[in-house]
């Protein structure tokens, strides 16, 4: 499955740790091989999250590789996984590979053909993965235009806003389409249920990520997966465990909406 995560906004909605968070989720659910794509070269990326603080020694360990380097390999070679692998950042106990932007000169100074570049390895990534992850940039532009096209799922991240939440009405229908509300403040109070209610279109595809300042803490300090880890002993007495709930909840729902692909 190809699914791109996508924010009508810059800096709204934690696309990023949205992003991680349903591809850790899937590793539990699914148990296989997780491929995420970060394709938005103005954002910090979800392989930050595992590598910034006492782990950042670990972008050292290969200089050249992600997005730009794939795409110059597969003109010499036919895409396979260990290709793919190598380009990437890998976690979760070798079932999770990132694949950062690259250079900024390659979208920049090309977007068409940096469009169809990285739609190409979509496309063939899913063929050697359970699931394709893709961080497309935010707002309107021609990257994010052509990774939605290619996706067999959207998921639009929003910020928990009253301003952000409007922007739904500007949004384009996508066939396949998931709404993931973040980056939740203690003062705001959007549900699951009031969204729907608010806005029919989100009725059976949407979800709220519940606020949880260690999560973010963790990922500021590129301990993410350490934090997920202790989701496998998270008993209903942690105090972390509505929030594993929630994400639980959001990940099934948003895969019943790609495999059914109808109002639920």
């Amino acid at each position: 499955m190809k699914i791109v995560f996508w924010s009508p906004t810059p800096f709204s909605g934690r696309k990023s740790s949205n992003l991680l968070l349903m591809a850790f989720q899937a590793v539990a659910e699914e148990g296989g091989e997780q491929f995420v794509i970060h394709a938005d070269e103005g954002g910090s990326g979800p392989e930050h999250f595992l590598l910034s603080g006492r782990y950042r020694i670990r972008m050292m360990e290969q200089r050249e590789f992600g997005v730009e380097l794939l795409d110059k390999t597969l003109h010499c070679e036919r895409f396979d996984k260990e290709l793919a692998v190598n380009a990437s950042y890998t976690f979760a106990g070798g079932k999770m590979h990132i694949l950062p932007a690259g250079s900024s000169f390659f979208y920049q100074e090309r977007e068409e053909k940096a469009a169809q570049a990285v739609a190409g390895i979509i496309k063939r990534a899913a063929e050697c993965f359970q699931n394709v992850w893709v961080e497309a940039p935010a707002g309107k532009s021609v990257l994010a235009e052509e990774l939605c096209r290619t996706a067999d799922l959207v998921v639009v991240n929003l910020a928990q806003s009253p301003s952000e939440a409007a922007k739904i009405v500007q949004i384009p229908v996508y066939e396949k389409e998931f709404f993931l509300i973040g980056a939740h403040e203690k003062r705001c109070t959007y549900t699951r249920h009031n969204m729907t209610l608010l806005y029919p279109r989100l009725y059976g595809k949407c979800a709220a990520i519940p606020y949880q300042v260690r999560y973010l803490a963790a990922c500021c300090a590129g301990e993410a997966e350490q934090f997920w880890e202790r989701e496998s002993h998270s008993g209903e007495t942690d105090v972390l465990y509505p929030f594993f709930k929630e994400v639980k909840k959001a990940y099934l729902g948003l895969k019943r909406c790609q495999e059914e692909g109808d109002v639920l």
